[in-house]
């Protein structure tokens, strides 16, 4: 691994649209923005945080004329890059206040795997019977939540359906009522709430909360054609992002206390994509600047907020 010094700073139980309750911001002020950016990498894409600040993500690398995706992590001022010599794409996508970890390595010969842990003592997750698993998300408890592909239709088209883990109850599987043929496990809390995002029979995507009792919500931001929950805190705040219909800019927000708040540095021209939200507000995700340029940030609430 390699330690380099960060240099920048600034820089998919509610009810579904329309329901009384929500409603949307219209101040785009409440979050200090960081930029995060791996020297060297064309991208960067954070997409977890503990509550201790550690953020983990991928950034992309061209090598001649692959652009490799690898792990990175972030504290204090400083990142540590992962080196992989074989995969096309590793990423870390999750991190919890144990310091342990969801990742998903692609290899080059379309195959991939998933595992759980910490670089010295990993467990492999596979869904039985799936052509695929991926991990996305893990709480303090090391529940973790993902999706997998399955059973193709007469197309050859897959179905993906989501998942939970844990060691004690190993995977448990669902479909958000009313998807057809998409659901993804986003994030989850410590008390077992899970967001993700469904597809319907129309091609609209719907952003949902799963209660800890299993039951399903959606929740839609009022007017759009796409929403996709990403993280939840122990507190039941949201975060995640929404296409914007009047010119189709995918953009983030915070939900909380029915109120959908946005999320996205000033410079986020071509969309802002917020993944998790720690239990004190903080929110790490990625965004495109004018130049289509993905960096990752940190947003802080400001002072009040709370």
């Amino acid at each position: 691994m390699r330690v380099t010094k960060h240099r920048s700073i600034l820089g998919r139980w509610l009810a579904s649209a329309g329901a009384a309750g929500l409603f949307c911001s219209s101040a785009l002020a409440g979050y200090d923005y960081q930029t995060l950016q791996v020297e060297g990498s064309v991208s960067t894409m954070p997409t977890g945080i503990n509550q201790r600040g550690m953020i983990v993500g991928t950034y992309q690398l061209e090598r001649g004329a692959d652009l490799l995706m690898r792990p990175f992590s972030y504290r204090d001022g400083a990142y540590t890059v992962y080196k992989a010599e074989e995969p096309a794409a590793y990423s870390f996508d999750d991190i919890n206040d144990l310091r342990h970890i969801v990742s998903n390595i692609g290899h080059r010969d379309f195959t991939s795997e998933t595992w759980f842990g910490d670089r010295r003592h990993r467990t492999t997750l596979e869904v039985p019977g799936t052509v695929d698993t991926r991990a996305y998300a893990l709480n303090d408890l090391d529940v973790v939540a993902g999706a997998y592909d399955h059973d193709p239709d007469e197309h050859g088209i897959l179905t993906t359906s989501a998942f939970l883990w844990n060691r004690r109850d190993g995977y448990r599987t669902f479909d958000a009522p009313g998807a057809a043929g998409l659901t993804v496990a986003w994030g989850l809390n410590v008390e077992g709430a899970v967001v993700g995002v469904y597809m319907d029979a129309g091609s609209i995507y719907h952003g949902f909360l799963r209660t800890p009792d299993g039951r399903v919500k959606t929740i839609d931001y009022p007017g759009s054609p796409y929403t996709q929950l990403m993280g939840i805190n122990d507190r039941g705040d949201i975060a995640g992002f929404y296409q914007d219909p009047s010119d189709f800019i995918l953009k983030g927000f915070v939900l909380r206390a029915g109120k959908f708040v946005p999320v996205g540095p000033a410079d986020a021209a071509n969309g802002s994509y917020p993944y998790r939200i720690t239990d004190d507000g903080r929110v790490v995700g990625w965004y495109m600047d004018a130049n289509y340029r993905v960096t990752g940030f940190l947003a802080t609430p400001t002072r009040g907020q709370d």
